[in-house]
């Protein structure tokens, strides 16, 4: 009941090492960027041209559930939605591997591939009928717990630019997932950011603000077994997050020529949060 976002968390976790820190002056220029030796001739200082990031991120998010469809033993699914209401509550953590070159000084290109571990509690509220005539309805809550593996891959571009110690960037990017279910899962995250560019000591940092929006609504289709008896139930989840957009802090730190931190986290503002940690090494 929460498929979209768990791909969506894999890709906001992803763009978070698009743009690189500074690299050091001495370093021999690769051939790409194009265009690369005329920002330097402009007194551009510019990022290492490959990174290799491995991306820890931890996501916990509220799903709105739509409507949901059930059919039996070949039936076409029907709504369920007028006597059950369902929501659910979801737990991610992924772990994935990233790999990005700038093409342009101001283009980045970026490709990823991981795993996905997600835990969640699904409310279900249920309304039936009165067991005597005029009888006031009843009703059930039911909490049903469920835990989900998977794996995702996925590619993405930044755009960034500044000007003097500011510096800006959108990010756009798209993956699928194989969760086991019957179709993949499609999503599309779309981030911006604004921030600093400064020095602690000798060392590049940067601090900046973020806004994304997780395109992640989808069905979820699949087939159980029939609990009732033999056969099976064929089920349609419309769902996708409760609150589309979050709002965030970050900062990143650069110990070494080859080597950037970055910490990011922030709200939906509405009990929704997250928490990523990407070290990247650049070349």
């Amino acid at each position: 009941m929460r498929f979209g976002l768990t791909v969506a968390a894999v890709l906001f976790a992803a763009l978070l090492s698009g743009g690189a820190l500074a690299a050091d002056p001495a370093d021999k220029p690769h051939l790409l960027p194009f265009l690369g030796e005329e920002a330097r001739k402009r007194g551009i200082e510019l990022p290492a041209t490959f990174g290799i990031g491995v991306v820890y991120y931890h996501l916990d998010r509220a799903i709105l559930i739509s409507d949901v469809r059930v059919g039996r033993n070949g039936e076409a699914p029907q709504s369920v939605s007028d006597f059950a209401q369902l929501g659910s509550s979801s737990r991610v953590d992924n772990v994935n591997l990233k790999a990005d070159v700038w093409i342009l000084p101001f283009l980045n290109l970026y490709a990823i591939v991981g795993g996905i571990w997600n835990e969640s509690q699904t409310r279900i509220d249920v309304t039936l009928p009165p067991l005597l005539p005029g009888g006031a309805p009843r009703e059930r809550t039911l909490m049903v717990p469920t835990e989900m593996t998977g794996t995702v891959g996925g590619l993405g571009l930044t755009v960034a630019g500044g000007y003097g110690p500011l510096f800006f960037a959108a990010d756009v990017n798209a993956a699928r997932a194989d969760l086991g279910f019957d179709d993949e899962f499609k999503a599309v995250v779309t981030s911006v950011r604004a921030g600093w560019n400064g020095r602690a000591g000798s060392r590049p940092i940067r601090a900046w603000v973020n806004a994304t929006y997780w395109d992640t609504f989808a069905e979820a289709t699949g087939s159980v077994a029939d609990p009732d008896g033999g056969g099976t139930l064929k089920f349609e989840v419309d769902q996708g997050p409760a609150h589309p957009w979050t709002f965030g802090l970050g900062s990143a730190y650069s110990p070494t020529r080859w080597l950037d931190i970055a910490v990011d986290t922030g709200t939906d503002f509405n009990g929704g949060w997250y928490v990523a940690l990407v070290p990247v090494f650049r070349f």
